[in-house]
């Protein structure tokens, strides 16, 4: 069953990119700020602001997937599992994102090259190309661990509400919810989500070896000398360092060279995610 959903889910985001649009967490900020209205949430410590805001949502995901359990022999069940993945991807859709930043890079177009970098990178990326693409590179597998993979690794292992969970979580980091009345939530919220995204990304480090230069991925972790000390920041230097070694690299000195590299980073993450899937069917067709 959870094979089925998340591959339903995946050609869903693919054959149907309209749906993507429906997709938008809009609402988690009108909710907070409700939650901080009638509940004052803003003045609870770090850890109660997380439970207060994150149970209610995290509730009904549960309710609804009791109800649906085994409904009309699992068809319920599975068209629920199916709008959870969906939902959870994201929340917007990486190709669309990768394709948006290739075609500024080809069409000369600096500002939009710079819009969609800052798009996949989440900060402000250097105005040279060659550096530029590197940064972007990197930020896929970042990316690509984040929007896919542990949402894929949590659903599998614990069903729809731990997708729901670190969807959530994610988000209330990302778009800085209450983190400006509510000292330390986003270091607390990094930390949290840094041990939730560790065993999926050391699967995903896997999967990119398997599926690019195995040796040269294997030699950049076991490197090591990371110099992130906190833990999400650590998942993410060994997803890009890793990541990067696993392409065929090369030193970009013009727009055809920046697009065959982010081509080849792009063709990696679409591998690993069938390794993603054959570890799915695997170890669902023996749990």
């Amino acid at each position: 069953m959870a094979f089925l959903s998340i591959l339903i889910a995946l050609l869903l985001e693919r054959i149907m990119p309209q749906l993507i649009e429906l997709r938008r967490f809009n609402w988690l900020d009108e909710y907070s700020r409700w939650m901080d209205d009638v509940l004052h949430v803003s003045r609870l410590g770090q850890w109660t602001v997380i439970v207060v805001l994150i149970l209610p949502p995290l509730l009904l995901a549960w309710l609804l997937a009791s109800m649906f359990e085994n409904a009309l022999f699992g068809l319920f069940e599975l068209a629920f599992n199916v709008i959870v993945i969906f939902y959870c991807l994201g929340p917007a859709e990486l190709d669309r994102d990768i394709d948006d930043y290739i075609d500024a890079v080809e069409a000369g177009e600096e500002k939009q090259r710079l819009n969609a970098a800052q798009r996949l990178t989440r900060d402000e990326p250097s105005n040279e190309l060659a550096a530029q693409a590197v940064q972007v590179c990197q930020a896929l597998y970042v990316q690509a661990n984040g929007r896919f993979f542990v949402v894929l690794f949590w659903f599998a292992v614990l069903g729809p509400e731990a997708a729901v969970l670190y969807r959530l979580l994610e988000q209330v980091l990302t778009r800085n919810i209450l983190q400006a009345s509510v000292a330390g939530l986003a270091s607390t919220l990094d930390r949290l989500l840094g041990w939730i995204e560790w065993i999926p990304a050391r699967i995903s480090l896997f999967a990119f070896m398997v599926s690019g230069s195995f040796e040269d991925g294997l030699q950049a972790y076991r490197e090591g000398n990371l110099s992130a000390v906190e833990v999400r920041e650590q998942n993410h230097e060994l997803l890009y360092r890793v990541g990067c070694r696993c392409i065929v690299n090369q030193d970009v000195q013009n727009a055809n060279q920046a697009v065959v590299m982010i081509r080849r980073s792009r063709g990696l993450i679409l591998r690993s995610l069938v390794v993603w899937l054959v570890l799915i069917l695997f170890v669902g067709w023996f749990a």
